[in-house]
Formats: C-alpha cells, sequence, structure tokens
C-alpha cells in the first residue's frame, strides 16, 4: 500500500498544478467566524509527522514544533494524527527503534500536553514485507500502546465542554499481514458506549488516521478508481449510523498528505495534510508543509492551517 500510494503521488503531482483542484478546495477551509463570541479554547491537529534521519526530517519536526510553541493565544493541547515515524510496517528492530528515539527526542520540545492517535505506519510489522515477526514483543500495536496511548490503542477525553474520541482506524486483513482501514468490533462496542455516555447534547470531535471520507483518490485518478483496503476505513458507513444521533462537529484525518474538507450530513471532515508534506520530499499538491488549528467555541468550530516555514532538502 505504501509503495502504490508513494507512486500515485509522483503521478498525480505531474498532472495537477498549484493552481488545480484540490488546491480550490484548500481555499476554503480557512472558515470564516459565524460570531464574535469569545473563543473557549484552541487546540492542534499534527498529523503525518514521518519522523526519520533522512531528509532534515527531524530539523522539520522541530521547526514545526517551535512554531505550535509561539502560536497566540496558546493553545490548550495537541493531538496528533499517526504516522509519527516513517515506518514501523516493514524495517527491522533497530530501525524502528531509531525512528521512535527520533520522534521522542522531537517531542520533548513541546511545551503543550499531547494527546496521540495511531497511523498505519506506527504499527510494527502489519505487512506482507515484514521485518519484525508477530512472536516480537513489539509487534503490532504493543509499542504504540505502552509509550502513547497510555495503553490503549482508542481513547477519549473530555475538555471544557467538548467531547475527543481518539479512534484506532487500522485494522489487519485476514489473509495477509497487511494494514486495513477498520474499526473492529471491540472498538465499536467501546465507542457506542462512550457515545451513549457523552449523551447527544455535548460537541465531539472525532480523531481517526484513515479518513471515513476522501475525493483525492478521484481526483487523482478517476470517479470510478476502485481503492485499496487500506485507503478509507472500510466499514465507516456502520460508523456514520452510530454517529448520527449525536452532536459531532468535526472528524479530523490524516493519511492521504493532502488537505481536504467535507460536510455531509452536518458533519465536517478535515483531512489535514502532513506535516511531512510528501514524506519530507517537499509540499503536495502546492500546499506546503503544515498543521491544522481549531479553535472551540460554545458549539461551534474555526479551521486554520499554519505552515511553518519548511524547506525541502534534496536526498
Amino acid at each position: 500500500m505504501r509503495i502504490k500510494r508513494r507512486e500515485l503521488f509522483r503521478q498525480s503531482a505531474s498532472s495537477i498544478t498549484a493552481g488545480g483542484f484540490l488546491n480550490l478546495v484548500s481555499d476554503h477551509l480557512q472558515a470564516n467566524p459565524l460570531d464574535n463570541s469569545t473563543p473557549a479554547f484552541r487546540f492542534v491537529h499534527l498529523t503525518d509527522m514521518h519522523v526519520q534521519p533522512e531528509l532534515g526530517a527531524v530539523e522539520g519536526f522541530k521547526q514545526c514544533i517551535e512554531a505550535v510553541n509561539r502560536l497566540s493565544p496558546k493553545p490548550d493541547f495537541v493531538i496528533t494524527g499517526g504516522d509519527l515515524i516513517m515506518d514501523a510496517l516493514a524495517v527491522d528492530e533497530p530501525r524502528m527503534k531509531l525512528q521512535w528515539t527520533l520522534f521522542d527526542e522531537c517531542m520533548k520540545g513541546l511545551e503543550l500536553p499531547v494527546h496521540h492517535t495511531i497511523g498505519n505506519h506506527d504499527v510494527v510489522g502489519w505487512s506482507k514485507n515484514q521485518q519484525i515477526k508477530p512472536t516480537h514483543a513489539q509487534y503490532g500495536k504493543r509499542l504504540f500502546a505502552e509509550r502513547y496511548g497510555h495503553g490503549q490503542t482508542y481513547r477519549s477525553f473530555d475538555h471544557r465542554g467538548w467531547h475527543f474520541i481518539l479512534l484506532d482506524s487500522i485494522g489487519q486483513a485476514s489473509d495477509s499481514p497487511d494494514y486495513i482501514g477498520l474499526i473492529d468490533d471491540q472498538q465499536k462496542d467501546w465507542l457506542k458506549r462512550d457515545l451513549e455516555a457523552t449523551g447527544k447534547s455535548r460537541p465531539i470531535i472525532v480523531v481517526t488516521h484513515i479518513p471515513f471520507l476522501s475525493t483525492w483518490h478521484q481526483v487523482v485518478g478517476s470517479p470510478q478508481k476502485a481503492l485499496s483496503a487500506g485507503a478509507l476505513i472500510s466499514n465507516g458507513f456502520e460508523l456514520r449510523k452510530l454517529f448520527e444521533p449525536y452532536n459531532i462537529k468535526l472528524v479530523l484525518s490524516g493519511h492521504g498528505h493532502v488537505r481536504e474538507r467535507i460536510d455531509v450530513n452536518h458533519v465536517t471532515h478535515i483531512q489535514s495534510g502532513a506535516v511531512s508534506g510528501m514524506w519530507w520530499k517537499g509540499p503536495v499538491f502546492g500546499d506546503a508543509e503544515a498543521f491544522g488549528v481549531v479553535t472551540c467555541h460554545a458549539d461551534r468550530f474555526d479551521y486554520q492551517y499554519e505552515t511553518f516555514g519548511w524547506k525541502a532538502r534534496k536526498a
């Protein structure tokens, strides 16, 4: 999946200019305030950092963190959107450990509390090209859960009248070690209980790495393009029906490295591009490396992108 997605980026980047459709979409992602009420709080969404020793990724992510620290007014916290490191799916143990060490080094500079969401590249060995086998102590999601997920890969929390749900959208195929987009049955049962406990009036923000919805595959391919099993959450329709009775305002995602907004059924889905751009090789469809800033009011939100001035280095 990773190889196919990279090839698609290279093909599509040459055929869609900075003035193309995706940029026309992203131009409208900075929502205008609906009123002059005092904001309740702000938080930052950092996704697809893909920390690695190459291409200046460590320096780039540190530059991003410095930009977050300079934000004024100061956000209350950061939520990461997954793919914290370049890859744990198909690398050996020393490479996997090095990437996590570099990620931790970068995060020491962040001056805000942080909540982490798991991405497919944060899962150890879930690939037909795996070098770390299922017998390894850190195979699969164990490392993320222990070090970054408070012992879990999905959870929720409340903050100043809003409810936040961090999903684990990474499933495993039944016929191979590869990952797929999926909210498994155990998590769905938990989610149902969590929503019931939250109630139908409290505003909710859902964070997932793999999106529920996206149009970019159709833009760079065709409207009839068949998607891979890891492109979107395969059982997203079930989740949409589960969400309907509740006051879900925003679904934040990453994964595709494109900036995209879809408003449907009174829910806004925003894919926040990528801190790493095209895996630290430059902008994606003319959009610079950036992160999202969400301002939460009493029962609505505003969203904007913030770039941090990174210039891609030559390999």
